[in-house]
């Protein structure tokens, strides 16, 4: 009795096992994507399975780069669902005006490729946001209206130079050194005096 319900359950795994199988078969393992461009510059991707053609419902784990004819590059941008409308992708950025060689890529739930050629244009009344300008801004040519004329600064009232360190010094020098004469001839005053008193 163990044996047939062992064997009954080696079945029944076995069942769902090779169910699982013959789906994941039917889808393969290549994931195809179809690349377009919406009028905001946004790129909208189709995420299909090479072998029957059916969208891609599972989580995608993908990246959109692109390269302009002038050089530019943008991306690697995350691949981002699309409410509503399963196996479509998008991304948050915008790509900017020009033309665009864009390659989708990606890894899971298994590995995918697409690419195409997009040339974005500018989208009339709108101004791209600053994530998505890839170089500066010309400056404006247009000539600017003169203003009302500004007043002529005051004049500025001439600053005497200060007097030379020299000149300054002097004063207090030539006081020092009388004193100093002064004081000899009082010391030498009072020797006289000393000299004559002794005698």
């Amino acid at each position: 009795m163990r044996i047939r319900t062992f064997a009954a359950a080696a079945a029944l795994a076995a069942a769902v096992l090779l169910g699982g199988a013959g789906q994941a078969g039917a889808h393969g393992d290549t994931i195809v994507f179809t690349i377009t461009e919406l009028g905001d510059g946004h790129t909208r991707v189709a995420a299909t399975w090479a072998n029957d053609h059916d969208p891609v419902t599972e989580k995608v784990a993908g990246t959109l780069s692109a390269t302009a004819d002038d050089g530019r590059t943008v991306g690697p941008w995350k691949l981002e669902p699309v409410a509503g409308t399963p196996g479509t992708f998008t991304t948050r950025l915008a790509l900017p005006p020009g033309h665009w060689a864009v390659v989708v890529e990606s890894g899971f739930p298994a590995l995918g490729r697409g690419q195409a050629d997009l040339t974005v244009t500018a989208v009339p009344g709108t101004e791209p946001s600053p994530s998505t300008v890839i170089d500066p801004v010309a400056p404006s040519t247009a000539p600017s209206t003169p203003g009302p004329a500004s007043p002529a600064p005051p004049a500025q009232t001439p600053i005497a130079a200060p007097p030379s360190s020299s000149s300054s010094d002097s004063g207090p020098s030539r006081l020092i050194i009388g004193t100093v004469l002064v004081a000899i001839v009082l010391v030498a005053a009072e020797l006289l005096r000393r000299r004559r008193a002794a005698r």
